[in-house]
């Protein structure tokens, strides 16, 4: 027995210290002589869950709440492992299970209420993310969590304005209060994400979040030694570091990897921090990047780690891809981890920190004085934006009947995100459906299958029968995907916050993507494309103008095969262009001399 407690302890120390792959060797050696001790069990799921391994822990803590089916901490560890995997719904059955047991545990309260959130299920979020406050109103991790808390889909435009409210008004309760933070990246564990969709200037508030986690988060304000002085090496190439989680086979991955390829490697050192576990035998995009990169790093997703992982380097400039997507990232860019720290629009709003210098743009995407949109120093360039490379498809395509669709209507297809149908769409999407009696509007399903009931629902209460003809299909694979875009009359965009990616991929189908230009560079993506194309005639400039065109499309095959040759004959302006790189480039140099200068 003492032995098997010195395998224990021999464990739990490696756990300790961080040493998580020996801790988790150890585990299995001593489950090999005690199986099933629920304590080991536990500590070996934490273990891979911190490891990225999230399949192996949830199969880990699965077989040990069989076992033990009353045990609170596995029951929560289980819910944890799960919500890494994005099985939101099953880890907020196993919060709910866990906290029966454990009904005034804080840190049940908050996992269940975090995903909550996630699910969309906002008002039920809220509850006990009061509940926990009142418990623990010291408690930082559960007030930040709580005054961030947005809707995913929202029941009306009124909500939007409540929840804003409320989100400022908890934001000032703060703002006059001391708190204290450790390691927000997991403690509190989300970002400020879906404050973008709301349709508003979100600097103020991303800002004052900014500046409400370094006063309570010092630590935050982290500088890697080579950042103080900064002096270049006179005759080394630029170490230029790109962080991500999402540089694979995911929308970022698609919209950046032409930039890092083309980049000039007698000039620059081409690091990709990519955070998270090394997925490249399963990702050809990934495999394909490390191919072309001088340093491919799959640094651990645990902030701290991760940060130690990328100062080790030593950048002399980091871009950052998509801030504010997840925790990670979001929080290694408050810290000085280079000269110079770049932030652009794979999610394109202002971060609020102080630390990253600028924010990477393109005239033809943004308004006029956009600089009030940003806390950085906003860099416009000229020109286009990405080195895209089209997809390709199929020379055959499925039939409607493969998705279940009518050969008799006139499909409409809009393929974005569910959180980007601000209620404000809903009318456009309506008078389509009234002038056009043929239609059937086409949704893809969300990440949660609750946010495409929650938006059928609000459709609903506008008009029942209309709704029928509003379909919501299931997540599709990449090549069903293309084929359902083939396979539409006319490619809509949503307003607001408009398409990246899926825009660029329409384009190479040869489709026209109907768009309305909104207020911020997050909604005038896809009408920049048009700019860039010299089709400014096929930009909208009122709902009601947006709802004509797609009919016109939709109904009239000789105008819709005319516009499609035209986008056509364009493509060589907005695939496989260069310019970007060249614009990066430059700006990359000039930068960084700024920075040494200032040093001086």
């Amino acid at each position: 027995m003492a032995k098997n407690e010195k395998i224990f302890q021999e464990a739990l120390l490696y756990q300790r210290v961080g040493k998580l792959e020996a801790a988790v060797e150890v585990y299995k050696q001593f489950l090999s002589v005690v199986p099933g001790q629920p304590d080991a069990l536990n500590n070996m799921g934490v273990c891979l869950l911190e490891l990225d391994r999230s399949n192996e822990a949830i199969k880990i803590l699965s077989g040990a709440v069989d076992i033990y089916s009353r045990d609170h901490e596995l029951l929560n560890n289980l819910g944890n492992a799960l919500q890494k995997s994005k099985r939101i719904e099953d880890a907020v059955a196993r919060f709910h299970s866990a906290l029966e047991l454990e009904p005034n545990n804080i840190t049940i309260l908050l996992n269940l209420s975090r995903n909550l959130l996630r699910l969309g299920e906002y008002d039920e979020a809220l509850s006990y993310l009061k509940k926990a406050r009142d418990l623990s109103p010291e408690n930082a991790n559960v007030v930040m969590v709580d005054t961030l808390a947005l809707p995913v889909i929202y029941n009306s435009a009124e909500e939007i304005v409540t929840a804003r409210e409320r989100l400022t008004s908890k934001l000032a309760e703060m703002e006059n209060q001391t708190w204290k933070i450790v390691d927000p990246a997991t403690t509190v564990g989300q970002t400020n994400f879906f404050l973008a969709y709301q349709g508003a200037n979100d600097k103020d508030i991303q800002s004052r979040v900014a500046a409400l986690y370094l006063k309570s988060c010092p630590d935050l304000s982290f500088v890697a030694d080579h950042c103080r002085p900064y002096k270049r090496v006179v005759g080394r190439r630029i170490k230029l570091g790109f962080v991500s989680a999402f540089l694979g086979k995911h929308t970022i991955g698609k919209l950046f990897q032409g930039l890092i390829n083309g980049l000039d490697r007698n000039q620059f050192e081409i690091i990709v921090f990519h955070l998270g576990p090394d997925r490249r035998l399963e990702d050809k995009y990934l495999e394909s990047l490390s191919d072309h990169v001088d340093h491919f790093l799959c640094v651990p997703s645990q902030y701290l780690q991760a940060r130690m992982a990328i100062s080790e380097m030593e950048p002399d400039i980091i871009y950052y891809t998509d801030i504010g997507m997840e925790p990670v990232s979001y929080f290694l860019a408050f810290n000085r981890l280079a000269p110079v720290q770049c932030a652009c629009w794979g999610h394109p709003v202002t971060t609020g920190i102080p630390n990253v210098d600028y924010f990477i743009s393109w005239q033809i995407h943004e308004p006029k004085a956009a600089s009030q949109h940003y806390s950085e120093k906003l860099i416009l360039f000229s020109g286009f934006c990405t080195n895209y490379n089209p997809p390709s498809f199929a020379s055959s395509i499925k039939g409607r009947e493969v998705f279940g669709l009518n050969p008799d209507v006139n499909l409409y297809v809009c393929p974005q995100s569910l959180f980007k149908f601000h209620p404000t769409f809903d009318d456009m999407l309506f008078d389509i459906l009234r002038q056009d009696k043929k239609a059937e509007i086409i949704l893809l399903d969300g990440q949660q299958s609750n946010w495409g009931r929650l938006l059928k629902n609000r459709f609903s209460r506008s008009s029942v029968e209309l709704t029928k003809r509003l379909r919501i299909l299931p997540r599709l694979s990449g090549n069903d995907y293309f084929h359902l875009i083939k396979l539409a009359n006319v490619i809509l965009d949503t307003p607001v916050f408009c398409g990246g990616n899926t825009s660029f991929e329409a384009l190479a189908a040869g489709k026209v993507v109907v768009t309305l230009p909104g207020q911020y560079m997050r909604g005038l993506f896809t009408s920049g494309i048009y700019v860039q194309l010299g089709l400014e005639d096929l930009i909208p400039n009122t709902p009601a103008g947006y709802v004509e065109l797609a009919v016109l499309l939709a109904t009239n095959a000789k105008e819709r095969i005319k516009q499609e040759k035209r986008i056509k004959a364009r493509w060589p302006l907005i695939f496989n262009n260069k310019e970007t790189v060249f614009s990066h480039e430059e700006f990359f140099l000039e930068a960084l001399a700024a920075a040494e200068t200032k040093n001086k």
